[in-house]
């Protein structure tokens, strides 16, 4: 029971940091690079799946250093659909999580 007592005295408690001596500005900075790191560690995950996925689908000769027609055109597609589904994907989602904006949108199409 004294834990739970010593925890938040020691400012892991979650309210804030408010024994911890750290201000909202610095939280607000930490969150703002743990955010930061977190896209950019994603976003590389994203581009090394989609590089390997179009790869392995398009490239199928290995005797010439640089890509032929047939699959650099492939690769560009294979590309371009991802970018495609991407981004009708994050607009329902944002759709999803704002439904009030979606409706706004909708009425000052009509307008």
């Amino acid at each position: 029971m004294d834990t739970t007592g010593a925890t938040a005295a020691a400012g892991g408690g979650g309210g804030g940091g408010g024994g911890s001596g750290i201000s909202a500005e610095e939280e607000q900075a930490r969150m703002a690079a743990m955010v930061e790191k977190l896209q950019t560690r994603d976003a590389l995950r994203m581009y090394t799946w989609l590089s390997q996925r179009c790869f392995s689908d398009c490239v199928s000769t290995f005797y010439r250093k640089t890509l032929g027609k047939g699959e650099g055109a492939c690769v560009r597609a294979c590309v371009r659909k991802y970018l495609l589904v991407t981004t009708a994907s994050a607009a329902r989602f944002a759709q999803l999580a704002d439904p009030y904006a979606a409706v706004a949108d909708e009425d000052e199409d009509q307008d």
